[in-house]
């Protein structure tokens, strides 16, 4: 199967050329070759090569890199080959598992146990990382994105991945509990803490003038009567407004099925456009484009900044449990509230499907719910 063959440099010196090629039934012809400076040391290679290519046929396919495939080198991998097409939560999440125990495992090789030992180990929480326990549903979502991986190398790497176990082992954490769905999520902010957060905000605006570039106390309201998600509002660009339609483009809207080319249009309510007159107000636009960012975005920005500087003021304010996405929550609310049906929200809100609109059905208006009007007031008088 293989030969050593002596050469001589035109130096005088000589050289050692081991080389195999094997011609086998039903695969390609393979051949390779490696030089070194000793006869023994071509010789001890040619050997540990053929019982490597004997216990590993694959090999001659040419898919040796694949045999010892760590999840975390997969993960690298699969994030070459399809990253862009995902968004960052995504991504950061593959790129934090990798720092996990599982990741070193060989992906042919993940069995039950290791997949048991990760979420033991994630609800107990990961001090020398600065991890805390996480929730079930968080559990949940960490294992979908290894098996993303894995699924994605059974079928594009021809792998030999027992994707079966791999269900069945995730069944029985969820029969256990120790997985499990998301929760629908039904916090809405009250009428209170609204005024609260506007107050706090206008406050912050007016007294550092020169300090803080977030016109938050519009930027909330602007997230209410758009409905639009903490991400989405730092990637509206002036140029997708149609101000005749009174509708807008967002691009790379967020998908289960990949976010990159996804591309919807919502239609911009009377609320709405009064908030993005308020936003364009010359003072205004010329504090948010001092951070530098892109002049043609509606909100140039930085998008971690948004939920971070909202956070903070629920803090300050003793607001217990409220996340920036009840924003967009509150805005379907609203319109479920005003008797818009299902097909109408969406067109604000463009969501998926019209399941994960179902709670609005039968909504029952509230009372005292600050109406713009009320909410202009509140920022002028204060």
């Amino acid at each position: 199967m293989g030969s050593v063959t002596a050469r001589k440099g035109a130096d005088g010196s000589v050289s050692y050329r081991a080389a195999i090629r094997i011609n086998r039934k039903g695969y390609p012809v393979y051949s390779e070759s490696k030089t070194f400076h000793s006869k023994k040391m071509a010789e001890n290679w040619l050997k540990k090569r053929e019982v490597e290519i004997q216990e590993n046929p694959d090999i001659l396919l040419g898919k040796e890199q694949l045999i010892d495939l760590t999840l975390a080198d997969a993960i690298d991998k699969y994030l070459e080959e399809v990253g862009s097409e995902y968004g960052r939560t995504k991504r950061y999440s593959l790129l934090l598992i990798k720092k996990f125990p599982i990741a070193r495992n060989i992906i042919t090789k993940i069995k039950s146990v290791h997949l048991a030992d990760h979420v033991a180990l994630r609800k107990a929480g990961i001090p020398h990382l600065d991890l805390d326990p996480i929730a079930t549903s968080s559990q949940q979502h960490e294992l979908l994105h290894i098996r993303g991986v894995l699924a994605h190398a059974a079928v594009l790497w021809d792998m030999d991945i027992d994707l079966n176990s791999f269900d069945k082992a995730t069944a029985q954490l969820r029969k256990t509990r120790q997985i499990s769905s998301s929760k629908k999520r039904d916090r809405l902010p009250t009428n209170a803490e609204l005024i609260a957060l506007t107050k706090y905000f206008v406050d912050r605006w007016k007294i550092n003038r020169y300090g803080t570039k977030y016109p938050m106390h519009l930027v909330i309201w602007f997230a209410i009567f758009s409905c639009r998600r903490e991400a989405e509002l730092t990637r509206l660009s002036l140029g997708d407004y149609d101000q005749h339609h009174t509708s807008w483009k967002v691009h790379d809207l967020k998908n289960p099925n990949g976010s990159k080319g996804n591309h919807k249009t919502f239609d911009v309510l009377e609320p709405c456009r009064t908030m993005i007159d308020r936003l364009m107000d010359h003072e205004v636009r010329s504090r948010m484009l001092k951070l530098g960012h892109n002049e043609n975005l509606l909100l140039p920005l930085n998008a971690k900044s948004l939920g971070k500087e909202f956070r903070e003021a629920c803090k300050m304010l003793g607001i217990e449990d409220l996340r920036f996405h009840d924003l967009r929550h509150e805005g379907c609310t609203r319109l479920a509230e005003q008797s818009f049906t299902i097909p109408e929200i969406q067109k604000v809100s463009l969501h998926d499907s019209w399941s994960s609109l179902q709670r609005y059905v039968s909504v029952k208006a509230r009372r005292n719910v600050m109406q713009l009007e009320e909410v202009l007031r509140l920022i002028d008088e204060t």
